[in-house]
């Protein structure tokens, strides 16, 4: 049992004030009730250029925003489906070292040629799941499921007319059956539109499958952790969700040595050992490091922070060609938009613009210059690995060593 003294002045003194307010009087107000209540200045967080009217569907008890510094990686050239000519990566990142590198990474790649990128495809994934009496009402309904696609889709066209029902696949685990919709989404990353637009498609399945078979749905959840959402899945990997996106270039021995001190023997023993290293911890895909360049510019360019997780999901693949390495980066569950969320504030649009990518038309353009600078980064930092650079690279760039702390004169 759980106490339960039934006083709730404890809670409502300590509750947020201005709740339902997006004002920026509101803000203030909370800004000076957590002063009060922590004994803390926060002064930094007093000017807030963004307009607190502005950011009711993005935020909850806003207080202020937080300045992340921004770096320009580049240029990198590309000759992609969607992407093209020389291009440049913001970077929202504290790392030192890590622009550097992406830009070093981005160099070799510009000399050797560039780097060719192509969208694969782009699908958004909702996994309800439904549990029934028996395990041969499963099999029912995993067939009916089946066989109603048409109807599934027209469900979810009545909700939104940028989501498009591509599949439906239900996956029978004894009595319960959960049912993994996938979509494309256009220009929009898609988690929300998806999410309303399988409840109600669900809605119709919970109505007309028990009338038509007379089988009851005992348990029904909107969600039952199948998608991938926010995780990083073999699910996710082999089938894709968001962007598939591939880039590949092919470098010479003498770019590779010029530029990222490392030659072709090194380079290709050093990937070979990391990807056993990989396998023996378990990781899913093989990278070394692409959640820099991803949540770097997730951060700058106003997509969903909390996707870095899953969309850091990459498989690098090196391999010889005529005295060089051939290179190629496969990002399959890139989630990305160019339309809704954080990309219409100010500065973030500002930076897709400068990209090329912003609003309508924007997205595979967006997930092939992402995919180019991946591949940059790690390339670049294999390299610093393969030369013994690496250690060298972060003192001389990326560490923030505190002052020095004057020695206590000993007594005397």
């Amino acid at each position: 049992m759980y106490p339960d003294s039934g006083d709730d002045s404890a809670v409502s003194d300590s509750a947020i004030p201005a709740r339902d307010s997006h004002t920026e009087a509101a803000r203030q107000e909370r800004l000076e009730w957590l002063r009060t209540r922590q004994g803390t200045p926060l002064a930094p967080l007093q000017p807030m250029r963004l307009h607190a009217d502005d950011l009711s569907n993005n935020v909850e008890n806003l207080i202020g925003a937080v300045e992340v510094p921004v770096g320009l990686a580049g240029p990198l050239v590309f000759d992609g489906t969607h992407a093209s000519g020389s291009l440049y990566a913001p970077l929202a990142t504290t790392e030192g070292a890590l622009v550097a590198s992406a830009s070093r990474g981005a160099r070799a790649l510009s000399q050797a040629g560039g780097v060719r990128t192509h969208a694969v495809s782009q699908r958004m994934t909702r996994a309800p799941v439904f549990q029934l009496g028996s395990l041969g009402q499963a099999a029912v309904f995993t067939d009916w499921v089946g066989d109603h696609l048409e109807e599934l889709r027209g469900q979810a066209a009545r909700v939104s007319r940028h989501a498009t029902l591509v599949s439906v696949r239900a996956v029978m685990t004894g009595r319960t059956v959960h049912v993994v919709f996938a979509y494309e989404t256009g220009d929009a990353a898609g988690q929300n539109m998806t999410s309303a637009c399988t409840w109600h498609a669900c809605q119709w399945i919970l109505d007309r499958f028990p009338a038509e078979t007379s089988a009851d749905v005992e348990c029904f959840r909107v969600e039952g952790n199948l998608s991938g959402d926010k995780k990083v899945t073999y699910h996710s990997f082999l089938n894709g969700r968001g962007t598939r996106v591939v880039a590949e270039a092919e470098l010479s021995d003498h770019v590779l040595r010029r530029v990222l001190n490392t030659g072709r023997a090194s380079l290709l023993d050093t990937h070979r050992i990391q990807r056993g290293g990989g396998l023996h911890g378990g990781m899913v895909g093989n990278d070394v490091c692409i959640a820099n360049v991803i949540g770097g510019m997730f951060t700058a360019l106003g997509q969903d922070i909390a996707s870095v997780h899953e969309s850091s999901l990459g498989h690098l693949e090196l391999e010889p060609v005529d005295e060089g390495v051939r290179a190629t980066m496969v990002l399959p569950a890139l989630i990305v938009g160019t339309v809704g969320g954080g990309t219409r504030l100010p500065a973030q649009h500002a930076l897709l613009e400068m990209l090329g990518c912003a609003g309508p038309g924007g997205q595979s353009r967006l997930a092939e210059i992402i995919a180019g600078f991946a591949l940059a980064l790690d390339l670049s930092t294999m390299s610093a690995v393969s030369a013994d650079e690496f250690v060298a690279a972060h003192e001389r760039l990326g560490r923030n060593r505190p002052p020095a702390v004057p020695a206590v004169p000993a007594d005397t």
